[in-house]
């Protein structure tokens, strides 16, 4: 994986709409080839022709797919069993392993300090439902609400960053977005850095959320944004296998 040192803000700014548009347009092709990775994974446990020796009576089953409905006893049956296994074990910690790897390269970039992440902060959950999140427990929302506070109109929200809060607005749909801002910011830097909560600290922790374009770490989401890509059709495609193999 590449690294990235020393590079002035100005020169690592990827504009919205263009972050936007590599998820959209590199997702279908990186699905698909996922796809036949694990399939091919999973052949590898496929029965070498248990039909020569079968004894179950009546079986009239003559697609041997791995989502085939397979009559109880039949060694088919089997390879669904060991695949879910595998998926569900093996494999999902293979692909956690790589997002660590993906997650480490960021620290190879410094914050630029451009504010724009204190400026105007998205959550899905609503002020009311974020407080609810935190009584039972929720640790991250309980920290979210004690630094961040909405926004009192969403005029303001938009006009804390135009661009950002317009391409937000124009990817999440029909869903909603709430908006917020920290209080405690001072210029572009935070007046109370040392005691900030762990979200702020490892921000970003996820490579496929649109960045601010002013922010440095760009840079780093750029770099692994495919391998990222990749992981997230994979754990698509595992929900899709135990949905259907149970």
């Amino acid at each position: 994986m590449e690294n990235f040192f020393n590079k002035q803000a100005e020169e690592i700014i990827t504009p919205l709409a263009e972050q936007y548009n590599e998820l959209k347009d590199d997702y279908k092709e990186i699905f698909i080839q996922a796809a036949l990775s694990i399939r091919k994974a999973l052949d590898d446990f496929k029965p070498d022709s248990p039909c020569l020796t079968c004894n179950v009576a009546g079986c009239q089953v003559k697609d041997k797919d791995i989502f085939t409905d397979f009559p109880n006893r039949c060694k088919y049956k089997d390879w669904q069993s060991q695949a879910i296994t595998y998926l569900n074990g093996d494999y999902i910690q293979q692909l956690k392993n790589k997002f660590n790897e993906l997650l480490a390269q960021k620290d190879s970039i410094s914050c630029n300090k451009c504010g724009a992440c204190c400026k105007l902060a998205v959550s899905e959950y609503s002020g009311i439902q974020l407080r609810q999140r935190a009584l039972k427990g929720d640790k991250i929302s309980e920290d979210f609400i004690k630094v961040f506070k909405p926004f009192e109109s969403i005029d303001d929200a938009r006009n804390a960053n135009p661009e950002y809060f317009d391409l937000i607005e124009d990817s999440i749909e029909d869903q909603k977005a709430y908006y917020y801002h920290c209080p405690k910011l001072d210029g572009n830097l935070c007046s109370d850095y040392e005691n900030r909560p762990e979200f702020c600290k490892i921000f970003p922790n996820n490579p496929l959320k649109l960045l601010p374009s002013t922010c440095s770490y760009n840079q780093w989401r750029k770099s692994v944004l495919k391998e990222s890509l990749s992981i997230k059709a994979k754990l698509d495609i595992i929900k899709f296998y135990k949905l259907k193999l149970g």
